[in-house]
């Protein structure tokens, strides 16, 4: 019996087809009533797997916060005390859906952000998808207060709640 449960352990990795993430960027977009900002990070890691008897797919990405930069080493700063980044050093999104279109993915999954878990549903645009490479881009909208973030505010004012987040994702 234990031989049965370690071939089909080992049965699925080898009909799994892994594509390691790389050369990618993800970009946040702020705003306060006196300016707009932006921080990014290529510092983006995780996996997107292919099983072909399920024909499924599946992906673990993972962002540390201390990466993203903003060409303000303050507001960069500030940015983890108040993202809890000591606490939760990364955004993680683990997915529970891919489906593959002709030129989009319709992507369902879990994002963690500072300690707090939201379901999201969105769709990408597909630029490659083959046996050596994979490429999508997309954006989506996140409110701080869904993940318990405190807004830091400059002159008594509170930055926006919502952000934008573009992100550009490549895999070998």
């Amino acid at each position: 019996m234990k031989f049965i449960y370690l071939f089909t352990f080992l049965y699925s990795f080898i009909d799994a087809g892994n594509y390691n993430i790389e050369k990618s960027l993800v970009t946040y977009f702020g705003n306060h009533v006196l300016h707009k900002w932006e921080g990014s990070t290529n510092d983006v890691q995780g996996v997107v797997s292919y099983y072909k008897d399920s024909d499924q797919y599946e992906c673990s990405i993972s962002v540390p916060l201390s990466t993203f930069s903003s060409g303000n080493d303050n507001r960069d700063s500030n940015m983890l005390v108040y993202c809890r980044a000591f606490d939760f050093p990364n955004i993680n999104f683990q997915s529970t859906s891919i489906k593959v279109n002709e030129s989009t993915l319709e992507i369902e999954g879990k994002i963690e952000f500072a300690g707090e878990e939201k379901e999201i549903k969105k769709n990408a645009k597909l630029n490659s998808l083959d046996n050596n490479l994979f490429a999508i881009e997309g954006e989506l909208d996140i409110l701080l207060s869904e993940f318990k973030v405190e807004r830091p505010s400059l002159l008594f004012v509170e930055i926006e709640d919502l952000v934008k987040i573009k992100y550009s994702i490549q895999g070998v």
